[in-house]
């Protein structure tokens, strides 16, 4: 059993939504929290951001949208469960925004357990279709540990999973903007769609 690989995966997916709508929940640490499988929990090591709805930022001016929104630069601290077949691990790590210019958002993490240890670079791009836009996810990640143990192929089927439903999960949020808990999320301050 290799004691580390190297996975390389790429996923598109396509969204029935406007393709800057797209790049804001990409972009909006709060929902990309919610919809990561596995995420415990993300936040900015640099500065703290009230959340908020999805809806809610839509509807916000740019000004508010990009002040929510991550920057180039920032790093976020970051807790997440991992599986690849029978094994699993609990990480801790950093995550940094390394690009993020629209269409292109680009990070680089690095997590580790007692266990597992991995480290990745992935690239998202936005790119308008018909009815919408498709996003592209690249990623490239060093995985070791129990993580690694049955080899390259399951580490990068897995992640393709783990990115497909994540697009699934920001998809449901966008498909939810609009109707009646939207409205209320977007003009009741304390609610939280």
């Amino acid at each position: 059993m290799p004691a580390s690989v190297t996975a390389t995966v790429t996923v598109e997916h396509a969204f029935d939504a406007p393709p800057r709508d797209v790049w804001v929940a990409l972009s909006d640490p709060g929902t990309v929290g919610d919809a990561l499988p596995g995420c415990a929990s993300l936040s900015s090591a640099q500065k703290t951001r009230p959340r908020c709805s999805l809806s809610r930022l839509l509807a916000a001016d740019p000004a508010t949208r990009e002040a929510r929104c991550v920057a180039e630069g920032e790093r976020y601290d970051a807790t997440l469960a991992a599986r690849v077949r029978d094994a699993e691990a609990a990480l801790d790590g950093t995550v940094a925004v390394t690009e993020r210019d629209y269409p292109r958002l680009a990070v680089e993490s690095e997590a580790h357990a007692d266990e597992a240890a991995v480290a990745a670079a992935v690239s998202l791009t936005v790119a308008d279709a018909e009815d919408g836009c498709r996003v592209t996810l690249s990623a490239r990640a060093d995985v070791s540990g129990v993580l690694a143990a049955h080899g390259r192929r399951p580490v990068e089927a897995a992640a393709a999973r783990c990115a497909n439903a994540f697009f699934e999960a920001v998809e449901a949020r966008l498909a939810a903007v609009g109707g009646p808990e939207s409205e209320r999320a977007v003009k009741d301050p304390d609610w939280r769609a």
